[in-house]
Parts: C-alpha cells; structure tokens; sequence
C-alpha cells in the first residue's frame, strides 16, 4: 500500500495527487492519504465514496488518515 503524507498540504493538492494515483490504479491497489487541512479530511473520502471506491477514515489525536481502495467501476 502506497502512503502518501498531505498533513502539510492544503486542499486541492492532495485531491489532485490522489486522482493521478487513481488513473494509474487497478482493482484492488490501496492508498493511505495523511491530511491535516479540513477541506481534504472532507472533500477526499466524499468524491472516492461518490465514485464508488471503499474508504476507511482513522482519526486520533495526533492523526487523520483515509485509506482507499479501488473498487470496480458501478454500471
């Protein structure tokens, strides 16, 4: 699983970045995000869910992390 740390980036570069990841993707590939800005801990798991894509969000305090995993594509 690739991880990637955005905890210093704010929203739209993290979103940017994991929609290249997921051009290169297959079924099945997983990536980790590291966020630290509000608008990416929001707006990532929202658009990878409306795709279709499972997410997974951790969140403690001294972290918030979204994991997603490719998912084949909905008729």
């Amino acid at each position: 699983m690739l991880c990637l740390d955005f905890k210093e980036h704010q929203c739209p570069y993290p979103l940017l970045e994991s929609k290249l990841w997921l051009k290169r993707a297959q079924i099945g590939d997983q990536i980790q995000l590291l966020l630290g800005d509000s608008g990416s801990r929001s707006d990532i798991p929202k658009y990878f869910r409306r795709l279709g894509h499972a997410v997974t969000i951790e969140q403690n305090e001294h972290r918030f992390s979204v994991t997603i995993t490719v998912q084949p594509l909905k008729d």
